[in-house]
């Protein structure tokens, strides 16, 4: 681990969020998604806060070696693997893990293990309503899945799908897609496939509200407390009003040196920043290595003192100027809020400001810095 920087995780902040989205939706408890290190926030400390949380039922993982990971440091809550199947299918088995189906190669392979294990396979069968990835076609599904529930090993547990576009007014297609898997489900449950558990919706699609009562949502961001855009956070806040997300991830990183320039001095490669008074630089060591968006070169900002101070210059590898001429008092040492709960560096402000999406703020988090679960986050 690197102490360049820090990333603290609020539990006061992530129960908030399981708990307002579990009231909002009417579900007793959702699965929350840890995938690809829990979108930057740290794959274990999100799971041990997820563990501890009696609103969350499930964890959710991208594939097998993640869901392994999450087992072998004393994850006991149920796991799911959401994608694919890319480590060990027996020891996911004996591990209790269920695992995801994509097609009826993946089932066989699946039944292949739990004969070697001696036990079974508890499984949830993907069905691509629209995304175009992963997935049965609806009009191979109920077929399949009738081959499925006829090998000895697996336990046809769920059956899932994902909706992809989301997080805006226009709910049509997301209500086709619904519309398709609900089909899909009642051709089964026609030919004798039932399932313990159903679920389609995920954090962008919180303000959807199907026909039919799924089992629980699959939330990663949104329990993380971000919000896809303004639009979003707008539309949702206006369905359910009082209706609040806080960003569990607080980064900050302190200043390494304080440098006076002359007006028309140049700051960073290229030239692209010219001083256009006296202005007081503050250094520090955190850059697009760290995850600091290369696209945020002279346009970003961080709070420092509660006070704005803009990115000046092109951002470095290792080192971010900022230009903190107008905070009075400013010391080495003094710490910047690069990310958090707070206007100008909410993430999906973040990701507007780079041209980029809001999960991508957070997960291009370098893994080295370490995370660390705080009650609260400074004040």
């Amino acid at each position: 681990m690197f102490t360049r920087s820090t990333i603290t995780l609020s539990r006061t902040a992530f129960n908030h969020n399981v708990s307002s989205i579990n009231a909002a939706t009417g579900h007793g408890s959702l699965a929350l998604v840890v995938k690809s290190n829990a979108y930057g926030h740290g794959m274990l400390q999100m799971a041990k806060l997820g563990q501890e949380h009696p609103g969350v039922s499930w964890l959710c993982t991208v594939g097998v070696e993640e869901a392994l990971y999450l087992r072998k440091n004393g994850v006991t809550k149920p796991l799911m693997v959401m994608s694919f199947l890319d480590d060990s299918i027996d020891e996911a088995i004996k591990n209790d893990i269920h695992l995801n189906v994509n097609s009826f190669d993946d089932a066989l392979s699946i039944d292949a293990a739990a004969q070697r294990v001696g036990r079974k396979a508890q499984v949830h069968v993907n069905i691509d309503t629209g995304l175009g990835r992963l997935g049965l076609l609806p009009g191979e599904a109920v077929s399949v899945l009738y081959q499925i529930s006829t090998l000895p090993t697996i336990e046809l547990y769920g059956i899932k799908t994902h909706l992809s576009d989301t997080g805006h007014a226009d709910h049509s297609y997301s209500k086709k897609q619904l519309m398709i898997f609900d089909n899909v489900l009642d051709e089964a449950q026609q030919r004798g496939i039932t399932f313990a558990c159903s679920h389609a919706q995920s954090s962008s699609s919180l303000d959807l509200i199907p026909k039919r009562a799924y089992s629980f949502v699959r939330v990663g961001a949104s329990a993380f407390g971000l919000w896809k855009s303004e639009q979003q956070r707008t539309l949702f806040t206006t369905k359910y009003p009082g209706f609040t997300l806080r960003p569990v991830l607080e980064w900050r990183a302190k200043i390494i040196q304080l440098k006076e320039v002359p007006t028309g001095s140049y700051v960073g490669y290229k030239r692209t920043y010219k001083a256009a008074r006296p202005t007081r630089l503050a250094m520090v060591p955190i850059g697009y290595w760290d995850g600091y968006a290369y696209s945020l070169s002279n346009k970003g900002c961080a709070l420092l003192n509660n006070q704005q101070v803009p990115v000046a210059g092109l951002i470095s590898m290792n080192i971010t100027t900022f230009d903190v001429t107008d905070v009075p008092n400013v010391n080495v040492g003094d710490e910047l809020v690069l990310l958090g709960n707070a206007s100008s560096i909410l993430p999906h402000e973040i990701a507007q400001q780079a041209n980029s999406i809001t999960n991508q703020v957070t997960t291009l988090l370098h893994s080295s810095i370490e995370r660390t679960i705080v009650e609260n986050h400074q004040s």
